[in-house]
């Protein structure tokens, strides 16, 4: 059974007004500041929280995506057509 995240009002209620969280460095979802492991990702956390989002890692997602989609037009222009 997976541990569903905080919802928003339960980030309200229990945190200092939201102020508690910040986001996981290796994968970028939310996380309480005290966390110990990420439960998006299962990385350990130990204190590296950041306080802002990580726009660099949409930004990456979004190039790997670009990036293999060009691969595969490529492989099937030179071996298909």
């Amino acid at each position: 059974m997976r541990d569903e995240d905080p919802s928003t009002e339960d980030m309200t209620r229990f945190g200092d007004d939201g102020d508690q969280t910040g986001w996981c460095p290796d994968c970028g979802a939310q996380v309480y500041d005290e966390a110990e492991f990420c439960q998006e990702c299962g990385n350990q956390i130990g204190g590296r929280v950041l306080r802002r989002p990580p726009a660099a890692n949409e930004f990456h997602k979004r190039m790997l995506l670009l990036i293999t989609v060009a691969v595969l037009v490529v492989f099937f222009v030179v071996f298909v057509l």
